[in-house]
């Protein structure tokens, strides 16, 4: 693997312990995958971040850099943490998990890491466009950087995502490579899908139908017969697609790769219809009553917090229900100023920032099961290795009239 003068310096330690470790690490990730050399990338965004799923080794971990001097040295966000930093007592967190998570945000602030605490970067802050190499980590919202604005990622773990923040760099292979990008399998779509829990939907039937194949870097879908899709149905699909290693789709005459898909050699092919739709959204349809509903993930934009703020306006929630919706602090505060809030405070409506329905920790003994209107959602909260809480799944419209009289 090449490396300039400047990384070999690094590399041996001339650049100090932080780098040396940093460097080492992406040496090796880089030779692993036969990169040819590290690439510069534009910006960061760093996952593994709540207390949840990290424990006490993220904390040693984030110690160990900080204490070697580390700090990175490209525009770095960060994904969503186990708790809304303001509001987490009434997200029923003990004082023991919230102080960890204190612990762990301000040691990002220490390596200089903006703690946005959000897993969709693009609505705020980071404008990619087509080309730019970057180096994401968030499942989500790599398909959708890679995806809808042609940017150029890997997946990342938690620990090659910092030290890329840190070096400025990552190996250059896999997505970053324009042969690498082309379409493996097609999808004929010949639903009619109406909206945000739809796109959810085929994502998951499709993941399931191409999980199968053994792609070096998983199927990449190309999607034929959607129309005018709106960013949030392109981030529903890719999010329910990236929970089966989907990194990458292209729709056909939507997504900024068109190039590409006349190029791909096709392996396999799907063709997925209403039928289709129908049974799996019955399949996930709720077994008993839930007593909380989430609703963004990912983070909801603001086209989505409107909705949900049309759908409960002039409402409350039934005795004994819940209705949170997630976003970033970002958007809260225009969400704020164009009046939303106040519609969804007035409904019992809790808006919470800083987290997502998966790396929290739910209060068991306040909630046996949860409703959403994301498949991804549903993935991983049911997960025996986060909340392993029973998740089900309905469209937003559904969930407001379960919950709300």
């Amino acid at each position: 693997m090449y490396l300039t003068p400047e990384e070999e310096k690094s590399l041996s330690g001339e650049n100090g312990e932080a780098l040396q470790a940093s460097t080492s690490l992406l040496v090796d990730v880089g030779e692993f995958f036969n990169a040819e050399k590290l690439i510069s990338v534009a910006s960061a965004h760093i996952s593994g971040v709540s207390y949840l799923t990290g424990g006490d080794g993220l904390i040693d971990q984030l110690e160990l850099f900080v204490n070697k001097g580390a700090k990175v040295s490209v525009p770095s966000t960060l994904n969503p943490c186990g708790m809304d930093r303001q509001n987490w007592e009434s997200m029923y967190i003990d004082l023991a998990f919230a102080t960890a998570q204190f612990r762990i945000l301000q040691l990002f602030q220490d390596l200089d890491v903006s703690t946005t605490c959000s897993c969709t970067p693009y609505d705020y802050g980071h404008l990619l466009h087509k080309g730019q190499h970057v180096a994401w980590a968030e499942s989500s919202a790599v398909a959708f950087a890679n995806s809808f604005f042609g940017a150029r990622t890997n997946k990342e773990d938690s620990l090659t995502v910092l030290s890329a923040a840190i070096v400025g760099k990552t190996p250059y292979y896999g997505f970053h490579l324009t042969e690498e990008r082309k379409p493996n399998v097609e999808v004929i779509v010949d639903a009619n899908l109406q909206e945000y829990t739809d796109y959810s939907i085929l994502g998951e039937i499709v993941g399931k139908a191409f999980k199968k194949h053994s792609f070096t870097y998983g199927a990449i879908p190309v999607f034929r017969n959607i129309t005018n899709p709106r960013p949030q149905e392109i981030k529903a699909l890719g999010a329910a697609l990236a929970s089966f290693g989907t990194q990458l789709f292209h729709i056909e005459g939507v997504t900024p790769e068109q190039e590409l898909i006349g190029e791909s050699s096709l392996e396999d092919s799907i063709s997925i219809n209403d039928n289709m739709i129908n049974e799996t959204l019955d399949e996930l349809k709720p077994q008993e009553e839930s007593a909380i509903t989430v609703i963004g993930c990912p983070n909801a934009n603001l086209e989505e917090i409107k909705a949900v703020s049309d759908l409960v306006k002039g409402r409350s929630l039934k005795e004994g229900k819940e209705f949170w919706l997630f976003s970033s602090n970002a958007l809260k505060a225009i969400a704020k100023s164009a009046g939303y809030l106040d519609i969804l405070f007035d409904a019992g409506v809790k808006f919470i920032v800083d987290t997502c329905p998966e790396v929290m920790p739910y209060n068991k003994t306040k909630f046996k099961s949860v409703l959403t209107n994301s498949i991804k959602a549903q993935h991983y909260i049911s997960a025996p290795s986060l909340n392993g809480l029973p998740t089900y799944v309905l469209p937003l419209r559904k969930c407001v009239e379960v919950m709300f009289q």
